[in-house]
Parts: C-alpha cells; sequence; structure tokens
C-alpha cells in the first residue's frame, strides 16, 4: 500500500451526532436489557412453580421459588429503573453536547498518517499511534475506531464517499488490528 496521507473533514451536524450516540447508547445496553428480560421470564417462572407446590401445600419448596422469583422480579426493576435514569441522563448529555455543537460548528478533521491516526473536532483534538488503534465496523454502516482501548471515534459511511471509506479501511487494515466488539 502507498504510504500516503489521507486527511478529510466530515460535517458535524445535530443529526449525525443524535444517530451515532443513539446507536451506540442502544448497543451498549440492548444485550443487558435482553438479559434482563430472560431474568424476568425466569422470575415469573418461579413464581408459578411456588403457587404449584403452595397448591400442593409442599410449602418448604413453594418459598424457596417464590424467594427466588420475588428477587429475580426486584433485580429486574431495580435494573429496568437504571437503565430509565441513564436513558435520561444520556439524553440531558446530548442536549447539552448539540448546544456546544450548535455554538462551535466546526468540521470534524480525521487524519491518517503512516505513524499515527488523528482526530480533531471542535472540543477536543487526539492524536495515536497505530500500536493503539483497534477497529471494526459495525451493522455495514459505521467504522468504529478504538484509541487506546478507552477512546471509541464513529465515523458514520454516509459522511465520506466510497473511495475514501476503501482507503481508510485499507489504511486501517495495514496499520491496526481488527476486533469484534
Amino acid at each position: 500500500m502507498n504510504e500516503e496521507t489521507l486527511i478529510y473533514n466530515t460535517p458535524c451536524s445535530e443529526e449525525i451526532l443524535r444517530q451515532i450516540n443513539q446507536y451506540e447508547f442502544k448497543r451498549l445496553w440492548e444485550n443487558n436489557l435482553t438479559k434482563n428480560n430472560k431474568n424476568l421470564l425466569s422470575g415469573i417462572i418461579s413464581i408459578l412453580i411456588a403457587i404449584i407446590f403452595f397448591i400442593a401445600e409442599d410449602y418448604g419448596f413453594s418459598g424457596l421459588f417464590a424467594g427466588f422469583g420475588i428477587t429475580t422480579c426486584i433485580n429486574y426493576a431495580s435494573y429496568y429503573s437504571s437503565y430509565r435514569k441513564k436513558k435520561k441522563k444520556f439524553q440531558e448529555i446530548i442536549e447539552k453536547e448539540i448546544l456546544n455543537l450548535k455554538a462551535n460548528p466546526k468540521d470534524t478533521i480525521w487524519e491518517f498518517t503512516p505513524t499515527n491516526f488523528s482526530f480533531k473536532n471542535y472540543k477536543s483534538e487526539y492524536k495515536f499511534i497505530w500500536q493503539e488503534i483497534t477497529y471494526c465496523i459495525l451493522d455495514d454502516k459505521y467504522l468504529y475506531i478504538t484509541a487506546s482501548s478507552f477512546l471509541n471515534f464513529i465515523l458514520d459511511k454516509a459522511n465520506i464517499d466510497e473511495i475514501n471509506l476503501n482507503k481508510t479501511i485499507q489504511y486501517l487494515e495495514s496499520k491496526s488490528q481488527f476486533k469484534k466488539i
């Protein structure tokens, strides 16, 4: 591969910011919510088994299953409440970020060089060596770049043309590691 430097701007817009952040929130919480719904189902089944044992006058097993079922249902309610609070807080953060974006409407600059990856938007600038970078493609819609295992950069494929996208993917293939998430 030719060791060229890729630099391009992507627009910062309210729509893109919302779309990417809502996708990320959903991706992070979806598996947990699915597991929590399965736990609720097992709790309800346990309560039904407890009722059957209670009708059969086997109070020991009835109490055991009732305790398990009630505990599971309480855990479900607690987790769901936590999810709703986090979602509300997340929406507040997004609204604040959109206000900041409107006050500073600068494009995001993506730079891929032979030695590093850099990212610059209206509030921060990052530069990482290639050994710190992993990437993956999410839902054939986003290019998900992770730096130093704690910073995530999401590039919506709709923001760049096909040629630059292919060059970027080739760059990532040759310089960083592919990692499923």
